[in-house]
């Protein structure tokens, strides 16, 4: 199976099946896609996209994005909008507290989000739809502007929760550097018609491991364990937690 779906309109779309777990299964194909901005979907893209069984998207952008670069609509998905910013809790100020060694400024970012109660908030939507994504041959999308910082905090906590190791998260949030010949690339994506930009979209610099590392290791320093964080912060208990494994392994 594809990993890297090369839909026409789609910026940076991969599926997320076929990650081993760590209890010997399986993440299920053609249930979680990820993906960057999906404003652009062709016909042929669409009909591809029903067939592969869409019915949920879940868009991370802030509501000026998705006024200004709305999402392709369709009849048979429904779109959730979840802005994963701007963040209203104190999750910038816990990152800080625990970062006097430093971490690189895009990791710091990501421990603010995760640490965050509104970004909580956003990420606990996308597991409350996707226990209702509960039906055979349906699936899910999560997408933000580029799917790199935003999608990508989510990929790391939807394959975290699902038993995929720490090594291979890293590996599938790396992924987004091979999507994008260089940085240039990526600000062209994010320019409007007049070459003005979006400053909110993204952060602009490439997917790196500390970023990622660092998002495990504010996770521990407050919650103890990812279960923890799972129950206390995004309110996804041991039976919903086993729930989401039997809809999304095998």
């Amino acid at each position: 199976m594809k990993r890297i779906l090369n839909l026409e309109g789609a910026i940076n779309l991969r599926e997320l099946g076929g990650y081993p777990t760590n209890n010997g299964t399986t993440i299920k194909y053609h249930k979680l896609l990820r993906s960057g901005d999906i404003s652009n979907l062709t016909g042929k893209s669409l009909s591809y996209l029903k067939n592969y069984g869409l019915r949920y998207v879940v868009d991370f952008r802030s509501n000026s994005e998705q006024q200004t670069w709305a999402d392709t609509t369709s009849d048979f998905y429904k779109i959730y909008s979840d802005p994963v910013y701007p963040l209203k809790g104190n999750g910038d100020k816990l990152a800080m507290m625990i970062n006097r060694n430093g971490y690189s400024y895009l990791g710091m970012i990501y421990q603010s989000v995760v640490l965050d109660k509104h970004g909580q908030q956003a990420y606990k939507i996308l597991f409350d739809l996707m226990l209702h994504n509960d039906q055979p041959k349906q699936s899910l999308l999560f997408h933000c502007a580029a799917g790199k910082d935003r999608t990508g905090i989510g990929a790391l906590l939807v394959l975290k929760a699902l038993g995929v190791d720490e090594e291979t998260i890293t590996k599938d949030y790396l992924l987004t550097n091979l999507m994008y010949d260089d940085i240039d690339t990526i600000e062209n994506t994010l320019n409007d018609e007049n070459g003005n930009q979006d400053i909110n979209k993204m952060n602009m610099t490439k997917a790196d491991l500390a970023s990622i590392t660092s998002v495990f290791r504010a996770i521990e320093h407050y919650y103890g364990t990812f279960d923890n964080y799972l129950d206390k912060a995004l309110d996804i208990d041991a039976a919903k937690l086993k729930q989401l494994k039997s809809i999304y392994t095998e």
